[in-house]
């Protein structure tokens, strides 16, 4: 039944997609495989075509291209998606590297979405003047918290110190308290490891939506951070 199933959205889909590509999640407007996806059968991503774009620019007869695309679906709430994506590998006989980011989009313009845009500001504050790490990060420059009124002056600082970068966009829903109204947030920061090399570092915050989007928690989770295998929660 599962083969048939994936072979029915395959013929469905854009052709082609469903090549050497494991189906993941299905609705009405989302498709999502394990290196592809796509909405309303407009392209998300695909690693295939990523490699296969890199490899015709840069491999040559003395060198060539040893490297890995990978994205992998975090959390879909209505129509915003957060995703991983990263590359590893070695091009044009380099020293190898690897870089990754975590974004949330809005499916429907492919448009960045800032945490700041659902979730009200006094809570992020709130949740990241909190955060173990940050305390430790801000003490360690001599910086105080209490100075920081906004989300933006928050990464601004941050993003000053150390070796460790956050984008506004770069988070991801863990789970929904329905009693509390709450949100179990990871905000995702791309720290420096040296040699060319990066990881994931994260930070749990709880936030409390904004009033227009507590509809869209109650009732348009399609999946959360702990339903695919991803860089997350490996």
């Amino acid at each position: 039944m599962k083969i048939s199933l994936f072979f029915i959205i395959c013929l469905l889909s854009v052709k082609g997609i469903c090549q050497k590509d494991t189906f993941l999640f299905k609705n009405q407007k989302v498709t999502i495989f394990k290196d592809s996806a796509y909405y309303k059968n407009t392209e998300i991503y695909n690693a295939a075509k990523d490699l296969k774009e890199l490899t015709k620019q840069e491999k040559t007869d003395d060198c060539d291209v040893n490297y890995q695309f990978y994205y992998n679906p975090l959390s879909l709430v209505g129509n915003y998606y957060s995703y991983e994506s990263g590359e590893t590998g070695t091009i044009a006989c380099g020293p190898p590297g690897n870089s990754l980011e975590i974004q949330t989009i809005n499916l429907s313009n492919r448009q960045p979405v800032s945490i700041l845009d659902i979730f009200t500001e006094k809570s992020i504050l709130k949740a990241l003047k909190n955060d173990t790490w940050v305390k430790k990060i801000t003490q360690e420059y001599k910086i105080d918290l209490n100075a920081i009124n906004s989300f933006k002056t928050f990464l601004d600082t941050i993003n000053n110190l150390g070796s460790t970068k956050f984008s506004s966009n770069s988070f991801t829903l863990l789970s929904y308290n329905k009693q509390n109204k709450n949100v179990s947030v990871r905000f995702v920061g791309m720290e420096y490891m040296g040699f060319n090399h990066y990881k994931h570092l994260q930070l749990g915050l709880l936030l409390e939506p904004k009033k227009a989007y507590l509809k869209l928690f109650k009732n348009k989770i399609h999946f959360t951070l702990t339903d695919y295998k991803n860089g997350l929660t490996k």
